[in-house]
């Protein structure tokens, strides 16, 4: 039961870190590092990792690295698929901006040709 939880409050996370605050920290550079040393542990503690697995409700350790790796991931996914929007949208803007520009200036020399 624990759990889920802790899975449901690691999706709620991500979606507040990922829509309200991904301007502030690079929240996804310090979720990678957190996760290789949650990797690191369990390598040098196996046991350690059933013993938390139990605690929370999950039958292996291995099952609840997975469990954290994949909200950790979806959490990098969607971190950089709101950056690569939002990073249209700018290219848009200036794209637009410079055609409005370019159609401008040509206007302005069509008018001193005649």
């Amino acid at each position: 039961m624990i759990i889920r939880i802790l899975l449901l409050s690691g999706l709620a996370a991500l979606g507040w870190f990922v829509f309200l605050r991904r301007n502030r920290l690079p929240f996804h550079i310090v979720i990678l590092f957190g996760m290789l040393g949650v990797g690191a542990g369990a390598v040098v503690f196996p046991d350690a990792t059933d013993d938390v697995a139990n605690f929370v409700g999950v039958g292996r350790g291995v099952d609840l690295i997975t469990y954290l790796i994949e909200i950790a991931v979806l959490f990098v996914l969607l971190h950089y698929y709101t950056k690569f929007v939002e990073l249209q949208r700018q290219l848009t803007d200036v794209v637009r901006e410079m055609a409005i520009l370019r159609a401008e200036v040509e206007a302005a020399q069509d008018v001193r040709k005649k």
